[in-house]
């Protein structure tokens, strides 16, 4: 049996990496070990998921896999503002690669890089990683053509703000956001010269080089490195696209694995005897020892905060979570719990529940991100969430959140909880507060409904339907003001009821599960009022439950309470990708916190009550 994986923080300065070991099966012939260097920005997070059944897959197969989120990204320390973060880059995958030759007995290492994690793991080469297979999929010609990728990318991202006024430009100059996700300006000058191969190749004796759906492989790239005396093969990449499309539709690429499968059990020599003088015959004997930890110490703003991987066993399979907590002194007798949205792994959209569950750990306020069932490092089918109505009408995930705050508040002392979500999060932040008595208050961002009917999605379907007889809804698409997902969405919304008209199906979404009693917001809110819990309701525009929450009257009713607070959030864009939007979030999310430790007479910063 694969034992089961084990998160950890390997610790560098300035900023530590996280990382997740997958111990080989015992029971299999022991191959070589692998490391996974992830892509950036929205690829890596959609590509979560797949990267961990790979990982899997791999152990189970006799190899030790070693996955990492770069400096700078998932939960790693840093941020995209730091400084070099590219030689960050570069000397976590070399520390990496180190610890996983000593942890597998110097075994053959094998780096498989994924998009940009391809070109920085051909530097940590050039630079003496003990890295000797390289398998390199959709990766660019170099660093450049990288940058120009993520430029056009950013150029299809119009009326996620406005359809009349242009989005605010809030970053410094030269500096590039894609997707929610930012490039700093040293980092672009930084990546425009990597390419594979380095400028060295090390010990590295073969390669794969794998295209992406079809997009031809850079000829420079398979050249350079034969010309460098490796043995190089090709081949097709299939499921790029797929796998990287969102988290919600996790595809694991079957064909590549398949096919990386093959080909490392395939030779192992032949290359050695044609490389070069000055070439090294076998692996770098110096290692840096890295010690791995369960958790790890961060600085955030001079002060001191701790992270620990949280598991916890459901009987069926284990849920994940990481807890930010302050170093010193006490902490606040209230905790926070950072919920998914949709399939996003605890990160948060954006890695917005990153930066402020360690902003809340600094003012003292232990805050634990986590991950449902089939989400991120948990376990469980994901699979499931290709339905919407799986992040809804699943009363077991409530009884996770639960599970997971009786955990946060015994490790911590705490005995009160704040819930916060966007999406499904939202929904249940919401219903979470009213099934549970030590929720003080909810934040809910965006939420998808706070009352889930299995009909829900087809109802929406029906009013974008309805835009279609709209003239202005078509002169903003001939200015290009109707952004392209809500194209997709219309033209789903339209082909959908046509086939389901042709073969007269229930509604795709939700259709399998029964419809079940929920509890009506109003009823939930007056009980929330009477408690005296706070909820606070954040809306971009152009959001499908604002509105329903308008005709319904729900919006005109709890305005009045006065535990219930209605933001507006600014953009139309629903996962907060305009940094104008992240920024709002932050200081509603600050705003909000300090309102309620305040009310409950707690102070901030010392941990004391």
């Amino acid at each position: 049996m694969t034992p089961a994986p084990q998160p950890f923080w390997m610790e560098r300065e300035p900023d530590p990496f996280f990382a997740v070991f997958h111990p080989a099966d015992a029971t299999v012939e022991p191959r070589a070990s692998v490391l996974i260097v992830p892509p950036w920005g929205w690829h890596e997070v959609a590509s979560y998921r797949s990267r961990r059944t790979w990982a899997n897959h791999l152990a189970a197969s006799g190899h030790p896999v070693l996955r990492i989120d770069l400096p700078g990204t998932g939960d790693s320390g840093g941020a995209a503002s730091s400084p070099d973060l590219v030689a960050a880059w570069i000397d976590a995958v070399g520390q990496a690669a180190f610890w996983l030759a000593d942890a597998s007995a110097a075994s053959p290492v094998t780096v498989i890089g994924l998009g940009l994690g391809g070109l920085v793991a051909a530097q940590a080469i050039a630079a003496g990683a003990p890295i000797d297979t390289l398998v390199a999929w959709a990766v660019p010609a170099d660093g450049r053509e990288e940058v120009r990728r993520e430029r056009a990318f950013s150029r299809l991202q119009p009326g996620r703000y406005s359809l009349t006024e242009p989005e605010p430009s809030v970053l410094p100059d030269g500096w590039l956001e894609v997707n929610g996700f930012v490039l700093s300006a040293d980092t672009i000058a930084a990546l425009g010269p990597l390419q594979v191969p380095g400028p060295a190749t090390g010990v590295l004796r073969r390669a794969l080089v794998l295209d992406a759906d079809g997009i031809p492989i850079a000829s420079s790239i398979v050249a350079g490195l034969r010309d460098a005396g490796i043995d190089v093969d090709t081949g097709s990449g299939p499921g790029w696209a797929a796998m990287t499309f969102h988290p919600q539709h996790d595809d694991p690429p079957t064909s590549v694995i398949a096919t990386v499968d093959r080909w490392l059990g395939g030779p192992t020599q032949g290359a050695q005897a044609d490389r070069g003088p000055g070439v090294p015959h076998r692996r770098l004997a110096s290692a840096r020892r890295i010690e791995p930890a369960a958790g790890i110490g961060l600085r955030v703003d001079g002060i001191g905060i701790h992270e620990t991987a949280i598991v916890r066993s459901t009987g069926t399979g284990d849920l994940f979570g990481i807890l930010a907590a302050p170093e010193s002194p006490r902490p606040t007798p209230v905790a926070a719990v950072f919920l998914n949205a949709g399939a996003v792994r605890r990160i948060g959209p954006n890695r917005i529940w990153v930066e402020a569950s360690r902003r809340w750990a600094r003012r003292g306020v232990p805050t634990l991100r986590i991950d449902l069932d089939g989400i991120g490092d948990s376990d469980g089918d994901s699979g499931r969430y290709r339905d919407v109505g799986q992040f809804y009408a699943r009363d077991e995930l409530a009884d996770q959140i639960r599970l997971l705050s009786d955990e946060v508040l015994a490790r911590t002392g705490a005995d009160r909880i704040v819930l916060a979500g966007l999406c499904a999060g939202g929904y249940w932040a919401f219903r979470g507060a009213d099934r549970d008595p030590r929720v003080v208050a909810a934040y809910l961002l965006n939420p998808g409904a706070l009352e889930w009917r299995t009909d829900l999605v087809r109802r929406r379907d029906a009013r974008r339907l309805r835009r279609l007889a709209d003239p202005a809804w078509w002169r903003r698409l001939a200015r290009g003001q109707v952004r392209l997902a809500r194209i997709r969405s219309v033209a789903a919304a339209a082909i959908g009821e046509g086939v389901r008209g042709r073969i007269g199906g229930a509604p795709s979404t939700g259709a399998a599960q029964a419809e079940r009693a929920e509890t009506a917001p109003a009823e939930i809110a007056d009980r929330l009022h009477a408690r005296g819990t706070t909820v606070v309701i954040a809306f971009s525009s152009d959001e499908a439950l604002h509105d329903e929450l308008v005709r319904d009257g729900f919006l005109a009713r709890v305005a009045a309470q006065p535990n219930v607070h209605l933001e507006t959030l600014p953009g139309r864009d629903h996962t907060l990708r305009p940094i104008v939007a992240q920024r709002a979030v932050h200081d509603l999310l600050d705003r909000s916190l300090l309102a309620d430790l305040a009310r409950l007479g707690v102070r901030t910063d010392t941990g004391a009550a």
